[in-house]
């Protein structure tokens, strides 16, 4: 017969692995909201960039790493912080003799692995979807500085 875990199983006694869940999402999702600083950063840099690449005037972008800037720092806190949350669960589970032996790592790992699981997957999919994005901004600079300097220079 197979064992299906219930919330009270994922975190130590006295502990809510629902309120995890939730403090969890909710920093996943501001930290999804503080990446979009990428989105913000092209833009403002498109305002800046693309009238002189229209005339056909040679422009300087922002590399990469300069635009990605500190978006997906608040993925990587949130991994660290699951660290934290492990060791304070290891702690509050040898404070209390109720826990078994028999689960003992389940109950302090279940929600800080699936947090760090979960950022580290958004980083990475952010992280290429936001190259993407740059890549083609890159593209459609490139375009515009190239059909306007052979308009002009023939």
């Amino acid at each position: 017969m197979k064992k299906t875990l219930t919330w009270k199983q994922l975190a130590p006694e006295g502990v809510s692995a629902k309120k995890e869940a939730v403090f969890t999402g909710a920093a996943l999702a501001a930290s999804g909201l503080w990446s979009l600083t990428v989105l913000r950063r092209m833009a403002t840099e498109w305002d800046i960039v693309a009238p002189s690449a229209a005339q056909g005037k040679v422009v300087s972008l922002i590399g990469w790493q300069a635009m990605l800037g500190t978006a997906l720092f608040g993925f990587y806190f949130i991994a660290i912080a699951m660290a934290i949350l492990a060791m304070w669960h290891y702690v509050k589970i040898k404070k209390s003799a109720a826990s078994g032996q028999d689960d003992i790592h389940i109950r302090a790992m279940a929600m800080p692995a699936l947090g760090v699981i979960l950022a580290l997957c958004l980083s990475m999919i952010l992280y290429f979807a936001y190259r993407a994005a740059y890549l083609d901004y890159r593209e459609r600079i490139e375009e515009m500085f190239n059909s306007a300097y052979h308009a002009i220079h023939g």
